[in-house]
């Protein structure tokens, strides 16, 4: 059975489709449909996950992992009960539980899954989610962006509408702005824009910050260190945003929070509606700029669109409404559960895979959020060069997305190149985000501009792209697909001894840290930097082409050495 997944920053959910095309949205061990995004790792390692672990947080924040979605590709590491614990590895646990609701309310074995992502999520954080399905135990069959997903849960009850759409889909911990068009059940994505760090838990935090901010004035006492204060605040900052989209005003209750002169001390205040409008107004208000983005991107003006949908919990904030009101001219429609859109959305995009819906079938077309490039020197005239970054997929771009360009060897007798594959839109490599980067060896030496050199990108239906280069001339090429259980990681050089390609290549990277001490790194920093990528490549497994390449390149900067007067 195929399930759709949506893996949220405050909360998670699981569904699917039924054999008559019904959606089935499934109820946790507590019956609920919305499981909080928490685990807590009890005495004996056993995690837990959901509502109870959020309780179990509020006595032992220490061992409990919240949020952790806002840590995919930061490379960030979690610890509780003297375990370390990487985010994908926190997600895993959260996509396990549900698969096993999931399979206990079905009767059936979920083998495979759709996987919503915000849609302005990199490559390297749709790498991490897809991580932690298969360390769930199942195939991730298909990532989709969220604001895609809630339009397909629109879209499989408007099959005949034509019009375009703004998915505005603000959520826990990310914003994401979608234009689409809807035309006889085809949802066509248009454009997508967002901000993966504003989100419900910046509000939080708004409310979080006053309150801290009061005790400290009131009483000169700083609770911000105590992490278990700081918990009942989180908690009771959430719980007062969530009253205040019903309600006028809302009461923060803390009794005994701190200790005040050996004596307990809590905390009390009424918070209005128009007080918490007044902390969270900027952030909302900085949100026009993603909207004016993603219309410009799609070439459309805000009289073109004919509906907008508000997908995410944040949603349900009145102010929020009235912004986009008073921007688009057009007032927000609660059209779908934004609870419960994304979920809904990616069982529909599983039972079209499946062959589920059948006659129903909705076709979903989506986009490639950022533009790809790859690093090339540049001949800007009067003798000037440059290294920029040359673009192959443009943001944007409807996936599947496939470019291939042919560059030319820089210098004579180069027999080594470095493919690097870039995120972003600046046409400097150092501005941009570096996916990966690798070698491809065996250039016959020659001229510069003699040997030609075949780039291709490929960008698939889940966001992910496989990086090809190869040599014209002797049709000698490489392939990677950026591996971020890998890259970025800090890997550690020194484990190049214990790889099996260790022994054929000991003697020269012995030599090159020799003349490294002797030289110093300053003067032999070539070397260095070339030793450093022929240990990474060992350490992570390359081929053995690669590793061969490096080694000829190392030893072309020793050489290099040697000849300038080095021993």
């Amino acid at each position: 059975m195929k399930a759709g997944i949506d893996f949220g920053t405050s909360t998670s959910e699981i569904a699917y489709v039924e054999e008559d095309g019904r959606i089935t949205i499934v109820p946790n061990h507590l019956g609920e449909t919305i499981t909080p995004s928490v685990v807590y790792i009890a005495e004996d390692g056993t995690p837990v996950v959901g509502r109870e672990a959020r309780e179990k947080a509020l006595a032992d924040p220490e061992n409990a992992f919240l949020e952790v979605k806002r840590l995919f590709g930061q490379n960030a590491r979690l610890s509780a009960r003297g375990k370390t614990y990487a985010p994908e590895d926190v997600a895993a646990i959260i996509v396990r539980y549900l698969l096993d609701c999931a399979e206990k309310h079905s009767g059936r074995t979920v083998d495979s899954a759709v996987i919503t992502v915000p849609a302005y999520f990199t490559d390297p954080q749709r790498k991490e989610v897809m991580a932690a399905g298969r360390a769930a135990g199942i195939e991730v069959e298909r990532i989709i962006n969220e604001p895609t997903a809630a339009s397909l849960d629109y879209g499989i009850d408007h099959m005949r509408e034509c019009r375009h759409m703004l998915v505005y889909d603000l959520g826990g911990g990310t914003l994401d702005v979608t234009v689409l068009e809807l035309f006889e059940g085809v949802v066509d994505v248009k454009s997508s824009c967002g901000n993966n760090a504003l989100g419900g838990k910046d509000f939080d935090q708004a409310l979080i910050d006053h309150v801290v901010s009061t005790i400290k004035k009131r009483d000169k006492i700083d609770v911000s260190g105590d992490p278990r204060a700081m918990m009942r605040i989180k908690i009771a900052a959430e719980q007062c945003k969530i009253a205040l989209s019903e309600k006028n005003d809302s009461e923060i209750e803390l009794p005994f929070l701190y200790s005040k002169g050996g004596n307990p001390a809590g905390y009390s205040e009424t918070i209005s509606r128009a007080d918490f409008e007044l902390l969270i107004r900027e952030k909302i208000l900085s949100t026009e700029q993603q909207i004016k983005t993603a219309l410009f991107d799609a070439g459309l003006e805000t009289e073109d669109i004919g509906l907008v949908l508000l997908v995410g919990g944040s949603t349900r904030i009145p102010f929020v409404s009235d912004f986009l009101t008073e921007i688009l001219g057009l007032a927000p429609e609660s059209a779908v559960d934004p609870d419960l859109a994304v979920v809904r959305g990616a069982a529909i995009q599983g039972g079209v895979l499946a062959g589920v819906l059948g006659e129903n079938a909705i076709i979903l077309t989506d986009i490639c959020p950022y533009s790809l490039s790859t690093d090339a020197l540049f001949d800007l005239g009067y003798g000037e060069k440059e290294i920029l970054c040359d673009f192959l997929i443009k943001r944007n771009t409807t996936l599947p997305a496939s470019a291939s360009k042919v560059y030319r060897t820089s210098h004579d007798d180069q027999t080594l190149v470095y493919i690097a594959a870039y995120q972003g839109e600046s046409l400097e490599p150092e501005e941009n985000y570096m996916l990966n980067r690798f070698a491809l060896g065996g250039i016959p030496k020659g001229r510069a501009g003699r040997e030609e050199i075949s780039v291709l990108f490929e960008y698939d239906l889940n966001g992910i792209l496989t990086v090809t280069a190869g040599i014209v001339s002797t049709g000698k090429s490489a392939t990677v697909t950026v591996d971020t259980a890998q890259m970025g990681r800090n890997l550690d050089l020194s484990k190049w001894k214990e790889s099996p390609g260790a022994q054929e290549h000991r003697r020269i990277i012995v030599k090159a840290e020799r003349l490294i001490k002797i030289h110093g790194e300053k003067a032999a920093d070539g070397i260095e930097a070339a030793a450093d990528e022929l240990k990474k490549a060992l350490v992570m497994g390359w081929d053995r082409s690669v590793t061969e390449s490096l080694k000829e390149n190392l030893a072309d900067e020793i050489d290099r050495l040697e000849k300038g007067g080095g021993r």
